[in-house]
């Protein structure tokens, strides 16, 4: 119950089905049987990620590096992108699809996408033309 939702839902009295206790055992077994050096993950997955670094060690293995990423807000700018939520936007999609939701995003989230997705502008470009779409000088379309 170290999790800080498992704690928060345990106090309150709320059901947790025994497939979240086991999902990062699982999770972190795979970090064993791939003999896993590095894990690269989300920051939703810190738990799971480092639950792999423990059972690495209990079998005997060095522990796997962890790097975690932020989460990429979807289309609605408010939860993590995700095919289930309908809120993302899929990689093997038409270029018109891509653009066309793309678009739709507002000007906030474009400044977070750049800062996550972007590799060929530095930040100090971006921190540029935020500048610029705050002084009217660039519309940001």
């Amino acid at each position: 119950l170290e999790r800080d939702d498992f704690a928060k839902r345990f106090t309150g009295q709320q059901p947790i089905a025994i497939h979240e206790f086991l999902y990062p055992l699982v999770q972190g077994y795979d970090s064993v049987a791939l003999k896993a050096d590095v894990e690269l993950g989300g920051t939703d997955q810190k738990f799971n990620l480092l639950m792999g670094r423990g059972l690495q060690e209990h079998y005997g293995q060095a522990p796997q590096v962890v790097l975690t990423m932020p989460l990429l807000e979807g289309l609605d700018g408010v939860a993590k992108m995700s095919k289930s939520l309908g809120n993302y936007i899929g990689i093997n999609e038409p270029a018109i699809d891509i653009v066309t939701k793309t678009m739709k995003i507002g000007d906030e989230l474009t400044w977070r996408w750049i800062d996550l997705l972007s590799f060929d502008i530095s930040v100090a470009e971006a921190e540029r033309l935020k500048a610029q779409v705050a002084s009217g000088e660039l519309h940001p379309r």
